[in-house]
């Protein structure tokens, strides 16, 4: 995976993987800034009708900053975590890891699941794991037209426009 790098402007990763391609950008929500990683491929497959449910899960971070994004040190840990918990989920269940969404102090990852009861099973043992100091945030709801993805992580016209990004369709 390639790790996030926040800074004012366009951040491209490139392709992953022979089908990923995960951009970030930021925008500006109603208590500041927030930062979206997403996989863009996604757009052209979604809704995947395997995959109802939307799993949103993560942590929250200690405040650093005013704007309620994580600093340096806490996007490597960020990072780490967000790598063994998609690591993890793969191992025990399929998933499709479409995208990641920080702010004000909270990361959420959002992962398209086939049956919630495994997903919720796999996150609760992860967490047990991998966060005991920190209460995780967890919700799976039927998704089955993938709006999470299209209506929330996908950037929108304006921010494709911000950004000059260019989407073959």
């Amino acid at each position: 995976m390639s790790r996030i790098i926040i800074v004012i402007g366009l951040f491209f990763s490139g392709l992953v993987a022979a089908e990923e391609q995960w951009w970030s950008y930021l925008s500006s929500q109603e208590n500041g800034p927030s930062s979206t990683r997403v996989d863009l491929r996604f757009n052209k497959l979604a809704p995947v009708t395997d995959y109802p449910f939307v799993m949103v899960t993560g942590i929250t971070y200690e405040k650093l900053n005013t704007e309620g994004l994580p600093g340096p040190n806490q996007i490597d840990s960020l990072n780490k975590l967000q790598e063994a918990l998609v690591s993890y989920l793969e191992s025990k269940i399929p998933i499709k890891y479409v995208g990641t969404f920080t702010y004000q102090n909270e990361q959420l990852h959002y992962i398209y699941v086939q049956n919630k009861e495994e997903a919720e099973q796999a996150l609760n043992s992860f967490y047990s794991t991998h966060c005991q100091d920190r209460k995780p945030y967890i919700n799976v709801k039927q998704d089955p037209e993938w709006a999470r993805y299209k209506q929330f992580l996908y950037p929108s016209k304006q921010i494709i426009e911000y950004y000059g990004l260019v989407i073959n369709e």
